[in-house]
């Protein structure tokens, strides 16, 4: 196997770089303070759900989520009856 050079940017593959880096869920990370912003895709109804709690706990619709998210990491899961066992590392 013969080494080759890695190949120079050109002005075309730099615009497809910068493309798929502008994309929502692109591999690079938007740091938000101490938090890491993603992209989420939810069930309407589900969302309606998690807004309603928000406003019942006069909380954020992140915070809910994170919150939920928390839980199911120290508490485990049930899908169906059937209880997971998803802990949170110390």
């Amino acid at each position: 196997m013969t080494i080759t050079k890695k190949p120079t940017k050109t002005a075309d593959t730099a615009a497809e770089d910068a493309f798929i880096s502008g994309a929502p869920d692109a591999p690079h990370r938007v740091r938000k303070g101490r938090k890491i912003q993603i992209t989420l895709t939810i069930a309407e109804p589900l969302l309606a759900r998690v807004d309603e709690l928000a406003a019942q706990l006069g909380q954020s619709r992140a915070s809910v989520i994170n919150l939920g998210i928390a839980q199911i990491l120290e508490s485990g899961f049930r899908i169906e009856g059937r209880q997971g066992g998803l802990h949170a590392r110390k």
